[in-house]
């Protein structure tokens, strides 16, 4: 933890910040004012935490439970009455409903560091637990919320800490790390992954009495709380610690998981061993729900991440419905764009096939059980065999079938057939057990007395990580004996009641049964609700969707039954979903083991929780499309992001159940989202399931026409393009809509500029700049400048172009459009005669980029400032940046763009001296544009192909010329990039 906040405060932003992390503080200007222990402070520090508005309804939950409304509400008002008047609360803000906290604050900053893995600031920003040393009595709810907050800002902490010294040690720098881990373990003395780093980077300084006291340390503790002994694992590493043996640094990668693997050693080296034979291309790591299978191949991925030759992406598919969606999560994890007349397919497929890839397609057992199977395994095949150098791990409940699968059967982990002390301290699955109990039941730990019923439940259990997990978390109540008692009754009524079910199904089964009896009513509801959402979920949808407070989510996490991330979102394991869904379907819990005379769910809870939940993301995506045209873009793109899958299912519930103009205004509200992060052909297809709607209004309907045509013209339809955005123009004119007018205007524009019409696009585009400046309305105004501008830097007119890029940037500006002041600067560095005026504005636009993540932009900025540098003479450097550019572009999928980078590694050539390079390469262009039917001297190759043919003559200069041609666009990208 850090002895002070320097590095929390060095962005130079507010000067203020909420100090919640320690000892709670206000620091101003370098000074730290201490805060008093009472009700204000729980108040604010809780609404602070928060990334959303609390509401009022929440605060009297957590505050007052149990008291009259009325007397709740007139003390909550009192309360927020007192607290705003305080000197240090002038973030506090109250606003008809809701409250929140819009001052900086520690806590926030440091959950924000850690999703961007800034693990630096995110480790100087914690200087402690959440409000230290500090327990408020009277307000059991909210001590119940800081308990789960403290414990998962700790495990951030703990996550950070791990991360950074992973990055250290694996940046040749041992010490240092070393230094960070015993820190952590100084703060947390169980966390054995901490202790395995830390004797790797004792190996690496040759210190092996320091390594073997961290050793010591740790075992002692571990025998003393938890009468547990250190896995093997570790154990070998101390061994090899003491004789200083040469141990692997191991360099922590992304994804991380929650929680720490339990045994396991030997499936992760097999499936490891598998992947280095040249016949290992296709995994498939198979079992129950709930025995690890992706927590196993999250620890693979991250030792495969070790290689810099291999790219290793994680792809979640639970809420995949078709091939096209395995397509799309595939390529999202890859940070392909699905943009551009390329199918998704075949881009996906160029990316593949130019690197080492290790692919885990994580939870695809839906698609195996459904009429998805066959087509999915045909794609699978076909990406096998189009990509030689692919590696694939397939996770799933069942195997695939096909001729080159390896499988790997994953049931439950190890436990002693008998109740010896010993061999259940070393044992995974008792390990795990006492690992969860521990968090729930203070001082729990292992012992003759306890034996023999932790070792029946993992017996009952089958081992399961996942039921071992649900089962430890009743030990807050029960004592073990009682656990094992209701497990066997369990497993006794589902034998009964359905004889066929396999033995691990029944054993995971039997401890979500006991789980969902130990909740009350109310949270069986929110449970059953909670199943609706998919890529999990936030604190105020499940307010919206579930009717959850934060006493159910908290209820909910103590029984391991949801859990929460590092970033404060809230997930549900996908077996505990589908349990969950099935209770929320029937509408019945005597399925479910409940007790005779308990109350049961309604039969219309689902459809009731399936249309809120629509709803809820219907107000999401229309609160964010204003967002995403202003200084707050980025934030609303990430939230977006993390809540597409849900976006997709409120969009298929508005599609079959919603009005047309519900199903016409969420897909035009998440036009910009989909254009930006490069779904378009997704986006395309709800546009146009919405528009094949019968009704709407017109003011719903231009909207998704005006996004239609954009998204087309993207995708190079340029017919659909200009008869949506004709259609659009033909309905905002006839009921008089002149915003809509407008922007119908500037799209048509958009779309015949590129079909050459540039006369008529200049037209469109003038039409539109003259209705946004009669309505005022600026961002539209800001961008048709930007456009007007490339027509006429493109006809010569620089003078009037840069004057148009100019007006586009400031306007850009005032509405901090960060993304817009990029591009603007972009265009108006392209006018500037100056070189130097050209690589300013070019690299300011560079920046903003890569803070946006805007990869295509960061491409152009690139290749533009190469440009520059090989016209310079500066080759190397021009090189570089060049190389930078063509990945991207190839990442991308942008394959004009590849042309481009191509036909500008020709210029390079011919400054190299190698004409004939140069020709190979045009060449190649000359024949990728064809095929993308961009005439070629659009380009800009003429000048340097007559170089090169002046330099080798005639009849030599068609020969390279020809052989370019017949290239492989992966070759002539490798030559490309041969120095």
């Amino acid at each position: 933890m850090s002895p002070s906040t320097s590095a929390a405060l060095s962005d130079g932003e507010a000067q203020r910040t909420l100090l919640l992390l320690g000892e709670p503080a206000l620091e101003t200007g370098g000074e730290l004012l201490a805060l008093p222990p009472e009700v204000p402070l729980w108040l604010a520090a809780f609404v602070a935490c928060q990334q959303e508005p609390v509401s009022r309804p929440e605060l009297l939950e957590l505050l007052y439970p149990g008291v009259d409304a009325d007397a709740a509400r007139n003390r909550l008002r009192q309360l927020l009455h007192r607290a705003r008047r305080l000197d240090w609360t002038a973030g506090l803000s109250a606003s008809g409903e809701v409250v929140h906290w819009t001052g900086r604050v520690d806590a926030r900053l440091f959950r924000q560091a850690c999703q961007a893995g800034r693990w630096s600031q995110a480790l100087a920003l914690y200087r402690g637990p959440l409000l230290e040393g500090q327990r408020p009595t009277g307000f059991p709810a909210f001590a119940a919320w800081l308990d789960a907050e403290r414990e998962d800002l700790h495990a951030a902490w703990l996550d950070a800490a791990l991360s950074q010294a992973g990055e250290l040690e694996g940046g040749g720098q041992p010490g240092a790390a070393l230094l960070i881990l015993e820190q952590l373990l100084d703060a947390s003395p169980f966390a054995e992954e901490a202790v395995q780093a830390a004797l790797r980077c004792a190996a690496g300084l040759g210190d092996g009495e320091r390594g073997a006291g961290i050793y010591e340390r740790f075992r002692t503790h571990l025998r003393r709380e938890l009468g547990l002994e250190p896995e093997a694992a570790t154990t070998q590493l101390y061994q090899a610690v003491r004789t200083l043996r040469p141990l692997p640094s191991v360099r922590r990668s992304l994804p991380r998981a929650a929680t720490p693997l339990f045994g396991r050693e030997d499936e992760v080296r097999w499936v490891r061993e598998q992947l280095s034979q040249p016949d290992g291309r296709l995994l498939s790591v198979i079992g129950p729900g709930g025995s690890g299978k992706t927590r196993l191949s999250l620890e693979v991925l991250a030792g495969a991440g070790q290689a810099a030759e291999l790219t290793a992406s994680f792809v979640a598919l639970e809420s995949a419905a078709s091939v096209d969606g395995v397509v799309t999560a595939v390529t999202s994890a890859l940070g392909l764009a699905t943009g551009g007349s390329e199918p998704p397919e075949q881009q996906l497929l160029s990316a593949l096939v130019t690197a080492r890839h290790l692919l885990v397609l994580d939870n695809l057992e839906h698609l195996l059980a459904s009429p998805e199977r066959a087509p999915l395994l045909r794609w699978l095949q076909h990406v096998l065999n189009q990509a030689p150098q692919l590696r694939v791990i397939v996770t799933s409940r069942l195997r695939l079938g096909l001729q080159e699968e390896r499988v790997l059967l994953l049931e439950g982990l190890d436990f002693p057939a008998a109740p010896d002390l010993d061999l259940a301290a070393r044992s995974s699955a008792v390990r795990l057990l006492i690992e969860r109990a521990s968090r729930v039941r203070a001082g729990f730990a292992l012992n003759p007395q306890n034996v023999g019923a932790l070792v029946q439940i993992c017996a009952l259990t089958g081992g399961l990580p996942l039921a071992l997990e649900l089962s430890a978390a009743w030990m807050a109540t029960f004592e073990p004996q009682d656990i094992v008692t209701e497990l066997s009754a369990s497993l006794n009524l589902l034998g009964s009641d359905a004889p066929d079910r396999p033995e691990r199904h029944r054993s995971l089964r039997a401890a979500f049964e006991q789980s969902w009896r130990l909740l009350g009513h109310t949270e069986r509801q929110v449970l059953a609700r909670l199943s609706v959402f998919r890529g999990g979920f936030d604190r105020p949808a499940a307010q919206a969707v579930a009717g959850s407070g934060l006493l159910a989510l908290l209820t909910l996490a103590d029984h391991s039954l949801i859990r929460r991330d590092r970033g404060g979102r809230y997930q549900l394991h996908e077996v505990i979903r589908e349990y969950a869904a099935e209770a929320l379907h029937t509408g019945r819990d005597r399925e479910l083991g409940t007790a005779p005379g308990t109350q049961t769910l309604d039969a219309e809870v689902e459809t009731e929780a399936r249309r809120l939940h629509a709803a809820h993301f219907v107000a999401l995506a229309a609160e964010a499309a204003p967002h995403l045209h202003g200084p707050d873009q980025a934030a609303w793109l990430g939230r977006l992001d993390a809540e597409h899958d849900n976006l997709r299912a409120a969009l298929g519930w508005v599609l079959d159940h919603g009005t047309a103009d519900d199903a016409l205004r969420l897909s035009a509200a998440l036009h910009w989202f989909w254009y930006v992060r490069g779904h378009h052909r997704e986006g395309l297809r709800w546009l146009t399931a919405a528009l094949e709607r019968s009704g709407g209004s017109v003011q719903a309907r231009v909207p998704a026409l005006s996004a239609a045509g954009a998204l087309s013209k993207e995708l190079g339809q340029y017919n659909q393009s200009v008869a949506w955005l004709e259609d659009a123009l033909t309905l905002s004119r006839s009921a008089n809509l002149p915003l809509l007018e407008a922007q119908g205007l500037h799209g048509l524009g958009l779309t015949v500029r590129e079909l050459g019409q540039t006369d008529r696009a200049l037209t469109l585009l003038e039409q539109a700049e003259a209705l946004q400046r009669q309505l005022g309305q600026s961002w539209g105004l800001s961008t048709t400048l930007n456009d007007l501008g490339i027509i006429w830097a493109r006809s010569g007119d620089l003078a009037r172009a840069r004057q148009l890029f100019g007006e586009s940037l400031r306007l850009k500006e005032r509405l901090g459009d960060r993304q817009g002041i990029a591009y603007a600067l972009s265009n108006l560095g392209n006018t500037m005669d100056d070189p130097a005026g050209f690589q300013r504005l070019t690299e300011q636009s560079l920046s903003i980029k890569r803070e946006l993540g805007d990869r295509q932009g960061v491409a152009n900025a690139l290749f533009n400032l190469a440009d520059l540098q090989i016209d310079q003479g500066e080759l190397s450097a021009g090189r570089a940046l060049l190389e930078e550019a063509l990945d991207l572009f190839w990442q991308l999928g942008r394959r004009r763009g590849v042309a481009a980078a191509l036909i500008e590694f020709g210029k390079l050539a011919v400054a190299e001296g190698r004409p004939e390079r140069c020709l190979q390469l045009n060449g190649a262009a000359e024949t990728l544009l064809a095929s993308l039917h961009v005439p070629a001297p659009s380009l800009g190759m003429n000048g340097q192909v007559g170089a090169a043919t002046a330099a080798l003559g005639e009849v030599e200069a068609e020969h390279w010329t020809r052989l370019g041609r017949i290239m492989s666009l992966e070759d002539a990208v490798g030559l490309a990039r041969l120095n």
